[in-house]
């Protein structure tokens, strides 16, 4: 398997400095355009109940926030030089395995899980932010995730944490982490403005996210933040990073990649067939996340921590 090419030599120049950056900043501008507007909407609407959230809500993870993880093979490529069909076969087996183990650690202890899942996407969305950021204000912007949706609606998180980790470890869970939820927003504006006159599209961005996550209902916040910021920003990273070169190089990269996500959700759909509705669809969406994400991160980690500086020819 093969990526296609659209640069050839090992010449053409790391394009976060120049060409990236810009793109990364029109894309979190309009991300905070849509956060507050989301805000505004959702302020307006009457509440959604849990069940109708999930049943809107996880079809839009699944096709827009799911397929930057698809991309993988194109690290796989690049990082490791998969190139041949043993190695792509290995490469698919260590990426499932991987997964696989998730979903067991689920199933033995959910409520370690939950704990786990929620601290490796914090450190994983902390690298959502752009360029040379201060390790605080990562720091700040991947917990904003976890601890925003808190200060107001803990009565839904909790509830969506009981049908992951039954109601004791939901609560547990939940009465460990709430209390930070307040200054953890406080921490958050003092980083915005302190960051403002450095990077003021920065903190626009930071504010945004963190109101976003704050006064929608917190399924509606995380979608709008997974898929229109994390998600989002990976593929233009990538974009720029791969040799792929256009967007419809990398649609084409991510169809089979896909495809056997889209199989693999039938396939756990039909194997926890009898739980109830809300329970099996919040499974399949943040268990299923979980167990991508960590053998995502496990491919694109070396990259993301360099600040996406590494090009292809300095990884070889």
């Amino acid at each position: 398997m093969n990526l296609p090419t659209a640069r050839s030599t090992c010449d053409a120049p790391t394009l976060e400095p120049s060409l990236a950056r810009p793109t990364l900043r029109s894309q979190g501008l309009v991300f905070s355009a849509l956060a507050w507007g989301a805000i505004a909407l959702c302020a307006w609407l009457q509440p959604l109940g849990l069940l109708l959230q999930l049943v809107v809500l996880a079809p839009v993870i699944l096709l827009l926030g799911v397929p930057h993880g698809a991309l993988d093979v194109v690290f796989a490529q690049q990082l490791f030089g998969v190139r041949s069909i043993a190695g792509w076969s290995l490469f698919t087996a260590a990426y499932l395995l991987a997964a696989g183990l998730v979903a067991v650690f689920w199933w033995v202890a959910p409520g370690v899980f939950l704990a786990a899942f929620l601290l490796i996407s914090a450190f994983h969305f902390s690298g959502d932010p752009e360029g040379r950021t201060p390790a605080l204000f990562r720091l700040l912007y991947g917990g904003a995730v976890i601890f925003c949706p808190l200060a107001l609606h803990a009565g839904e998180v909790s509830q969506v944490f009981a049908l992951l980790a039954g109601d004791v470890a939901a609560l547990a869970i939940l009465s460990a982490s709430q209390w930070a939820a307040w200054p953890w927003m406080g921490c958050i504006g003092i980083a915005a403005a302190m960051g403002a006159k450095r990077d003021l599209p920065r903190s626009i961005e930071l504010v945004s996210a963190a109101a976003l996550l704050v006064f929608t209902p917190p399924l509606i916040g995380f979608t709008l933040y997974f898929c229109c910021m994390h998600s989002a920003r990976h593929v233009l990273r990538t974009r720029d990073y791969s040799t792929a070169g256009t967007m419809k190089q990398l649609l084409q990269v991510a169809v089979l990649p896909m495809m056997a996500t889209v199989a693999g959700v039938a396939v756990v759909w039909w194997v926890l067939d009898g739980a109830p509705l809300d329970a099996r669809m919040a499974q399949i969406v943040f268990v299923g996340l979980a167990a991508l994400t960590v053998p995502h991160m496990l491919v694109v980690e070396r990259v993301r921590l360099a600040g996406w500086m590494l090009g292809r020819c300095a990884l070889r």
